[in-house]
């Protein structure tokens, strides 16, 4: 799971494009149509394309005309994590395409994953570090689930002719964009992700405020998170930050509880298996289970007598 801060371009003039209205960002993330594919909110699954346009725009109180207004943020899975989203919600394994699925798993699968990323938001909030506890509810945003990507010049398949711009890319390739507005609900908390200066203070209105977001806690906590709630394992090219010392723990932590429940799970069958485990060992007795018999009654037999070797060792070197 990677989440990125995508960084605002300028204008000939130099000014951010985010500075005025998100009118075309919108409209560019509403190409795609079919199921789930609507603007969804903190509160709402469903939002129109108008009211996006108008809210954002909207809540920028406080804010220069050369400030950016608004921010684009986006999630996006491995095809390995989306297919084991896709098998959590619908208990379907090795899916490769959404094609496979039917339209009501397509919904449930999509609507899980607005769930993770209404999570994701929350993330978003708290690695701000503000004096006030802030959550996704103090923000205004819009999130939008995809389903397709697209072959770009930058892509070596298109470099080597293999692909031409434009193509649809194979395979699961789920992933959702959000816009998020610098101004928090209120009108009166200016949070920017691309303020680097973490735990600065300044003073805003005779007020001492914090500033700066932390990138990167933002980013481990969100894949740590689809862990935590998935119980998945991520792969190691899947792990962006594979040499940060959390990671090992991470990792034990997941492998932890997914082996605590599926130990609980199997309780029960385990203790009826052992007994038909022994019945089976003792009718068909493997040469490995026959090996480990005798190792473990020598060692028996050694601890028992252990006086006695005790002995013979120290007449033995008496004798010499």
């Amino acid at each position: 799971m990677y989440s990125k801060l995508h960084r605002p371009e300028k204008n000939e003039l130099g000014v951010s494009v985010n500075a005025g209205s998100c009118v075309k960002l919108a409209h560019y993330l509403d190409k795609e149509s079919g199921i789930g594919k609507f603007f969804f909110s903190q509160n709402q699954d469903s939002v129109p394309l108008t009211e996006v346009i108008q809210k954002i725009d909207n809540n920028k109180k406080t804010l220069k005309n050369n400030q950016d207004k608004f921010y684009m943020l986006s999630y996006n899975p491995s095809q390995r994590e989306i297919a084991h989203l896709i098998k959590e919600v619908t208990g379907k394994d090795n899916v490769v395409a959404l094609s496979s699925l039917t339209d009501k798993e397509i919904e449930k699968v999509v609507s899980e994953f607005q769930d993770y990323v209404r999570d994701c938001m929350d993330i978003y909030t708290r690695n701000f570090n503000r004096n006030k506890d802030l959550s996704s509810e103090d923000l205004l945003w819009f999130g939008r689930v995809e389903t397709e990507r697209h072959y770009t010049y930058l892509d070596e398949e298109v470099k080597d002719g293999l692909r031409s711009k434009g193509d649809l890319k194979e395979g699961l390739q789920l992933h959702a964009h959000v816009i998020v507005s610098r101004m928090d609900v209120t009108q009166t908390i200016s949070l920017s992700p691309l303020a680097k200066s973490m735990g600065n203070v300044n003073v805003l209105n005779g007020k001492a405020v914090k500033n700066g977001f932390s990138m990167k806690g933002w980013q481990v906590d969100c894949f740590q998170h689809f862990g935590n709630k998935y119980g998945y394992i991520a792969n190691a090219d899947e792990r962006f930050y594979y040499h940060d010392s959390s990671y090992s723990s991470y990792k034990n932590k997941i492998q932890n509880k997914i082996i605590h429940e599926v130990m609980e799970d199997m309780k029960e069958e385990r203790q009826f298996m052992t007994g038909a485990r022994n019945i089976t060992l003792i009718l068909h007795p493997t040469k490995k289970s026959v090996k480990l018999y005798l190792k473990q009654k020598i060692k028996n037999i050694l601890l028992e007598n252990e006086s006695v070797i005790f002995l013979l060792n120290v007449c033995f070197f008496l004798h010499v």
